[in-house]
């Protein structure tokens, strides 16, 4: 079963290192606040692109951070050697303001500089950011903002191709 596949190739080995680990309980500790105050959909993105399709830059390099991604051999190619998809630099509020596509590969993908720095960010307390994100409106999974620390503009061909696995 796919699923299967992606959870025991995907989710299964990141969870034995122990800074991801700590990420991952931190993040789950997070969930019935982020629900209490209506922001269950930000926290959702940031598992998205973090857990399930995140990069991650080691000795300058992009490599493939989420399960979705490393259970996925045709979205890996995709994800780090297109010409189609933006790679941004990992910004917890960009983050939690961009929709994602769930039927299809990604226009963008955020890259993570490592697991610690990920773990570090998701201990702070989202309660200000979750009131800024209250005024701030979501951000089109296309765009790159003058803000963003860009490692690849992307073409977006793929999409302006109608997308759905055709890469």
């Amino acid at each position: 079963e796919p699923d299967i596949f992606h959870d025991v190739f995907g989710h299964v080995p990141m969870l034995t290192d122990p800074d991801f680990a700590d990420y991952m309980q931190a993040y789950g500790q997070g969930g019935q606040r982020a629900q209490s105050l209506g922001m269950l959909p930000n926290l959702a993105r940031l598992y998205w692109y973090t857990v399930e399709f995140g990069l991650i830059e080691e000795a300058g390099k992009l490599k493939l951070f989420g399960a979705g991604i490393v259970s996925s051999a045709t979205e890996s190619v995709f994800a780090l050697e297109d010409p189609s998809p933006n790679r941004l630099g990992f910004d917890l509020e960009r983050v939690m303001r961009t929709l994602y596509r769930i039927d299809d590969f990604q226009q963008t993908y955020f890259v993570i500089p490592s697991v610690e720095a990920l773990k570090a960010v998701t201990l702070q307390d989202f309660e200000p950011i979750y009131a800024a994100l209250k005024a701030a409106e979501d951000i089109p999974v296309e765009t790159i903002l003058p803000t963003d620390r860009v490692f690849t503009r992307g073409s977006q061909a793929y999409a302006a191709r109608g997308g759905r696995f055709a890469a």
